[in-house]
């Protein structure tokens, strides 16, 4: 069997693999702190390059729940008070003060 042969029957069986755990067919992974969520196939060639790890609990964790503020603030606000409240919520994040 060649060097490439190998390269692709071992992405072929980590895919298989993934879609066992990820029924949705998305995976998430890791590399140096940063969370991405990919297509399966795309996180078993980076997971057998070795460039990549799955996520853990808890950085799939804080991922998910960025990701649910984030859909949360890009609901558009429809009073001034709305508006006010997420611009107080978004300084809040970045750690600035707001008199309201």
């Amino acid at each position: 069997m060649s060097k490439f042969s190998q390269y692709y029957s071992s992405i072929r069986a980590k895919e298989q693999e993934l879609t066992g755990q990820f029924a949705n067919g998305d995976c998430l992974i890791s590399c140096r702190g940063c969370v991405s969520e990919v297509p399966i196939r795309l996180a078993a060639q980076l997971l057998i390059e070795g460039t990549h790890a799955l996520a853990s609990e808890a950085e799939s964790s804080a991922f998910r729940e960025a990701q649910t503020a984030a859909r949360v603030r890009s609901v558009p606000a429809e009073t001034l008070d709305e508006i006010r409240a997420q611009f107080s919520a978004v300084m809040r994040e970045r750690g600035t003060h707001v008199a309201q």
